[in-house]
């Protein structure tokens, strides 16, 4: 209202409205103010023969009575004297009424002219003094009939704007929800108060939450958007105040999937009611970072293949040298115990050199995968089998349990899948002691629509050191004193390479897991 206000004082001056106008129109008001209900009569008469005009009156003749007597008001306020502020409010809302009755526009420009007229025709027909004076009269009432009019059209304008902008509103509004709906990414709007006002179709079926779980849950939340609840509210307070973009990569993890990396943007939504949203767009990255690592990888692989293909000659060599030289010192010292000692300490030695080569060329050789349909419970049984030597004069049993799962053929290339049990099986027997339980869960799970099999194993041993398990797969990491740390990251590249993913955690009162799972589709 303020606004209009000012727009008034502008009209004021542009018709050059003064004190003497004032004056003039309570000099007119006796001439004019007795024929009032004369012009109201002649008023509703008009509109009464004009249908459109007659259409937005629909109470009748009670309606017409009360309307009657509010014109009349206006006409007492017209012929006041006092044309403030307060004189000005309720004329423009006069003119806002008309707007929202559906009044068209034309008919209060022509009904203010048929007022118009008449009172010109009273005021000349009433007048007895000077004609000069009847001259500056008039203009004194066309400058406030002219303002009265600027004010209906005003509030015409005004509404027609606000119309124009809400339209404008709904169409954006439209075409946002449209492309959020069908956005292949993940797009949240959150709340002043950290709520989940909307979370697009896409965003809750990679998640399998809704907008009202994850406001009811703090820990889901979490689950999305990454960290715990108090660096996420501090990030989006920071949004909101700052109206900064702010960007960071977490990993989502969900019940019975593989973790994904999806990419958030955060940024400030204005001009959408009282309160700044914050809006969350969320790439899954997953594949990218994939492919970023496995980059790094073959750039490592081949270093260390380089390094191998150097090295592996000349060192085989040697130990072909100092395998033979073993082998004469044994027949020549047969019979002598303690060097006899030494010598088979020399020759263990030299066969765990000979691993650590094997394994090395095994991880840095390029996986090509020879894929047969096979039962998966057939190769973990065969690696078992495997490992019977490692296991004897041991209390290590194996548990199996596929109830949650089908134990149907997937294509796999059988010899890697075995060594992948097989080096699992063996960190367990290495790890844990008697009696040693060694237990395999498999469930069959959905992730991003795509069918996959999940297998844990798990074990009842010490479990993994702090911060072991987070660098499990990172080959030469070991924290045993002969082991080579590559047989997890053998692991990793086999699972890898077959489309499905592996992780290692700790598993409360039981000891370590390590996570595998395959697609189930044989075309993935």
């Amino acid at each position: 209202m303020e606004q209009i206000k000012l727009r008034y004082r502008e009209m004021q001056r542009y018709v050059e409205w003064s004190e003497n106008d004032a004056a003039r129109m309570a000099e007119i008001e006796p001439l004019l103010a007795p024929h009032a209900q004369e012009l109201i009569d002649d008023f509703y008469a008009e509109i009464q023969r004009h249908s459109e005009a007659l259409s937005v009156i629909t109470g009748g003749v009670t309606q017409i009575a009360r309307l009657s007597r509010t014109l009349l008001e206006w006409l007492a306020q017209l012929l006041g004297g006092c044309y403030d502020d307060v004189y000005m409010e309720p004329r423009w809302r006069v003119g806002r009424r008309h707007v929202e009755i559906g009044l068209p526009q034309r008919f209060t420009s022509l009904a203010l002219g048929r007022l118009r007229a008449g009172l010109t025709r009273i005021l000349c027909d009433k007048w007895a003094r000077p004609p000069r004076e009847l001259t500056q009269a008039l203009v004194s009432l066309n400058k406030l009939l002219d303002l009265d009019h600027a004010l209906i059209q005003d509030a015409y304008e005004t509404q027609y704007v606000e119309r124009e902008r809400m339209l404008e509103r709904e169409r954006g509004e439209k075409k946002f929800r449209h492309l959020v709906e069908n956005a292949s990414c993940l797009i949240a709007i959150v709340a002043s108060d950290d709520s989940i006002a909307y979370f697009n179709p896409f965003a809750q079926r990679f998640t399998g939450y809704s907008a009202a779980e994850l406001s009811a849950s703090p820990e889901k939340m979490c689950d999305v958007f990454g960290g715990d609840r108090e660096n996420i509210e501090r990030r989006l307070s920071s949004v909101r105040n700052l109206h900064e973009t702010s960007c960071c990569d977490v990993q989502m993890f969900k019940s019975g999937s593989p973790p994904r990396w999806i990419s958030w943007t955060f940024s400030a939504i204005e001009n959408i009611g009282v309160d700044t949203l914050v809006l969350a767009v969320g790439q899954d990255v997953t594949e990218q970072k994939r492919a970023v690592e496995q980059q790094l990888k073959s750039s490592r692989l081949e270093a260390i293949g380089e390094m191998y293909a150097r090295i592996a000659h000349e060192s085989r060599n040697s130990l072909q040298r100092l395998q033979v030289c073993s082998e004469l010192l044994a027949e020549e010292l047969a019979g002598n115990e303690a060097c006899m000692r030494l010598v088979e300490r020399s020759a263990q030695a030299q066969g765990d050199l000979h691993r650590l080569l094997d394994e090395v060329r095994s991880y840095a050789s390029p996986i090509a995968l020879e894929k047969t349909e096979c039962r998966v419970s057939a190769l973990w049984q065969e690696a078992w089998t495997l490992l019977e030597t490692a296991r004897k004069g041991r209390d290590a049993v194996l548990v199996e349990d596929m109830t949650l799962a089908t134990n149907r053929p997937l294509l796999l290339d059988r010899f890697r899948t075995v060594q992948v049990f097989r080096n699992i099986f063996e960190n367990c027997l290495i790890a844990g002691a008697d009696p040693l339980k060694i237990q395999i869960v498999c469930q069959e799970c959905r992730y991003n629509e795509v069918s996959m099999l999940q297998i844990r194993v798990s074990d009842n041993g010490p479990g993994f050191s702090p911060g072991a398990a987070d660098q499990a797969f990172q080959p030469f990491f070991t924290t045993r004193s002969r082991g080579s740390g590559l047989g997890l990251a053998i692991v990793r590249r086999i699972i890898e390479a077959h489309g499905g993913s592996v992780a290692a955690t700790n598993v409360t009162d039981r000891g370590a897991e390590v996570t595998i799972t395959l697609p189930l589709d044989s075309s993935t």
